[in-house]
């Protein structure tokens, strides 16, 4: 089973070109329901071993206790799309002949609406960073907040940003894309602004390609990027629930719909593949026409 799910690991990286973050949530995912089956059945499975019936306990098991804490339903339809790309990929290559994951029903839970900042809120968020003593810390949080509150990036896709995919003459910038698709944005001034004053502190700092990087001249990890972003959470007294890197992509994609963009215009920006994903905003709109209306008082 492992050499069957490092060959499906090197498919993902070499054929399918997929970035080294959902590579790694593939591999985690495959892993630990390699671990359930090795601990509940036998060390010794071969992927043609594997029955329905396995897949539909490591999901039972994942309702029920989980590993840190009972899975919700995303996660536990994450693992199974997981599963069930890895046996599509053995049965695509002759390795087993049935697909043990072929007529299991994806499962489905309530759809939560999207954690994001007001602009009140997300105001203090960029006036916390005022107050670190480090110029250069300080520049690169700030451009990094930004970054995320002005263009709806992900996390991957901010760390990922080498130098040539900034272009502040034209004012652009490219992300390498969910799917390793490569898109190129437009950026306002005011990021702009903020990127070009990060840039005169960086550039005396280090000559490495990636656009982000840390005191030692490295570029930001995944971990890095999370950690600073919560701290200034904490500095700026943002206290919800979820919030995270995340909040700041959903706050963009809030503030356009706040303000009348188009909804199609906002899935390009945001890079849905489904407008039903970019749809999911409009239940934050509806909480803030349903504060409006209570706000007319008849009595």
């Amino acid at each position: 089973m492992k050499r069957a799910a490092k060959r499906f690991i090197q498919y993902l990286e070499v054929e399918r070109n997929l970035s080294q973050f959902t590579v790694q949530g593939y591999k985690h995912d495959i892993k630990k329901f390699l671990e359930f089956i090795s601990g509940n059945f036998r060390k010794d499975l071969l992927p043609g071993d594997v029955t329905r019936e396995m897949v539909q306990q490591f999901l039972k098991y994942l309702a029920d206790h989980g590993y840190r804490k009972k899975n919700e339903a995303a996660t536990r339809a994450r693992r199974l799309t997981a599963l069930s790309s890895f046996f599509k990929f053995l049965y695509r290559e002759g390795l087993i002949r049935n697909n043990p994951t072929a007529e299991l029903s994806v499962p489905k839970g309530r759809v939560s609406e999207p954690a994001f900042l007001t602009e009140e809120e997300y105001h203090l968020l960029l006036k916390a960073v005022d107050g670190f003593g480090n110029p250069f810390l300080k520049e690169r949080d700030r451009a990094i907040l930004s970054m995320f509150l002005s263009t709806g990036a992900r996390l991957s896709e901010v760390i990922n940003l080498d130098v040539g995919d900034i272009d502040l003459k034209s004012n652009r910038v490219k992300f390498l894309r969910k799917g390793g698709e490569i898109q190129s944005l437009p950026i306002n001034e005011e990021l702009a602004e903020e990127l070009k004053n990060y840039l005169k502190l960086r550039r005396k700092r280090a000559h490495a390609r990636a656009f982000f990087i840390s005191v030692r001249g490295k570029r930001l990890d995944r971990s890095s990027v999370w950690r600073m972003v919560n701290i200034y959470y904490k500095k700026a007294r943002i206290f919800k629930q979820h919030v995270g890197p995340h909040t700041l992509r959903h706050t963009f994609a809030t503030t356009l719909l706040s303000k009348g963009e188009n909804l199609k215009i906002i899935q390009v920006l945001m890079n849905h593949k489904n407008l039903a994903t970019t749809a999911r905003y409009l239940h934050a709109r509806d909480q803030e026409l349903t504060n409006a209306v209570a706000k007319v008082k008849l009595l």
